[in-house]
């Protein structure tokens, strides 16, 4: 009987330490949030699955058709969390975060899940990076997710992407909206898709998302939600515009853009890539104010935005950013012979107690082939300690760039390195 090779899942991957972009991407983004005040939350995979059906909206694609539901042996129904946002405020509900002072300004880095046709940018287990600002109103807050995602890109070496910039309204001015868009939709019933069809009762806005041509000739004509703006929501989609402007961040208003899901209220917007088609879209968010209220809350005005590793990195491909494996690794320790294998190995365990990044060598390879290792580990430095050098209680010290090499002690190594490297 023939063993059973095993495969990823369709539609998942392996991270692989050869693709130093993953870690690029993720530890640039997470600095970049840390810096900016942003505190770390994590929430679980699994979700009670109403709590996306309530936020994110019954009639979105991501709950008709790309959800991961399952039942648990007490017949409790869950989902495997295919957004952020929803789970970051239940957490902020749940756990008292409303008593924090406000706002509050949260950070994640999280695997999400969603059933979709695998292609280029979208797979079925994709990695989420997104930040949220709780309980603050202000355009200011707003303004504060769009400049850090300009930030990031600009930091990662995509400087080429655009910005579009929208506002839905609020429940005061929305509903007239809809009620233009549903009359007008209505009487161009007969040009638009069977999805659209279907979606002009049960999510009018979501048609203009459609990006099927014949809808999208209908969508072009569409009334604007800019014309219909309470004084509130026109005074706050201003304000926004008026600190990007004073930044000197470029943008495009989008009168289409309404984003996926149904808790986007007054500002969305998208950031999108060189890339034609639906992929084109690298990252985007908005404000969504009445989500604490849909989960049992206080109301609480929030924004955030998201974005993807997976497309930020066809992104980076396009470009063609340069990405260099990081050297964390700052000394490779060599042995040659039995008496040098023990001192090794001890002086590579105290120079990571140390700090210093190492990596020790233990076999019996020649030494051409240890430093070869180093090579390959862009270690800038290789200790080499032999017989001698046990018995003299020294090692050699071999700069891998120059060559040069110099006799150090062996009870001042671990000082003498991390020196060089400013380790405290």
């Amino acid at each position: 009987m023939a063993k059973q090779q095993f495969q990823t899942v369709r539609g998942t991957y392996d991270i692989l330490p050869d693709n130093p972009g993953f870690d690029f991407v993720a530890e640039t983004f997470i600095n970049l949030a840390r810096q900016a005040g942003y505190g770390h939350i994590e929430t679980p995979v699994l979700e009670d699955k109403n709590l996306f059906s309530r936020s994110v909206g019954e009639h979105t694609d991501v709950v008709e058709k790309e959800m991961y539901t399952l039942k648990d042996r007490s017949d409790n129904e869950l989902a495997m969390r295919p957004e952020g946002t929803a789970g970051v405020m239940r957490a902020y509900i749940q756990n008292g975060l409303g008593s924090w002072p406000q706002p509050v300004k949260l950070y994640y880095f999280e695997p999400m899940f969603r059933y979709d046709r695998p292609q280029a940018g979208r797979t079925r287990q994709h990695y989420q990076l997104g930040l949220e600002i709780i309980g603050e109103d202000a355009p200011s807050a707003d303004a504060q997710v769009i400049t850090f995602a300009n930030r990031l890109y600009k930091k990662l070496g995509l400087t080429q992407l655009s910005l579009q910039i929208n506002s839905l309204g609020d429940e005061v001015c929305r509903p007239k909206y809809r009620k233009a868009l549903v009359e007008y939709l209505q009487a161009n019933k007969a040009k638009l898709c069977d999805t659209c069809k279907d979606r002009l009762d049960t999510n009018p806005m979501r048609v203009l998302d459609c990006k099927d041509p014949n809808c999208q000739a209908v969508i072009a004509a569409a009334p604007q939600t800019l014309n219909f703006l309470c004084k509130a929501c026109q005074a706050h989609f201003e304000g926004v515009l008026e600190y990007l402007d004073d930044l000197g961040i470029g943008y495009e208003l989008n009168p289409q853009l309404v984003r996926g899901l149904d808790y986007y209220t007054r500002t969305v917007f998208e950031f999108f890539g060189s890339r034609a088609g639906a992929q084109s879209s690298v990252s985007g968010g908005g404000r969504y104010d009445g989500l604490a209220e849909l989960l049992g809350g206080k109301p609480t005005p929030a924004v955030g935005f998201s974005t993807s590793i997976e497309r930020i990195s066809l992104e980076l491909g396009q470009y063609g950013v340069d990405i260099q494996p990081r050297q964390d690794t700052k000394v490779f320790v060599a042995s040659l012979g039995e008496p040098a294998r023990l001192a090794a190995f001890r002086l590579t365990e105290e120079l990571l107690d140390g700090g210093v990044g190492a990596v020790g060598s233990v076999d019996k390879n020649s030494i051409q082939t240890q430093l070869g290792k180093a090579d390959r580990l862009h270690a800038p430095y290789a200790i080499i300690i032999g017989q001698k050098e046990v018995l003299d209680k020294t090692v050699i010290l071999r700069d891998m760039g120059s060559g040069a090499q110099e006799m150090i002690p062996l009870d001042q190594v671990v000082a003498e390195l991390q020196k060089r490297f400013l380790v405290s």
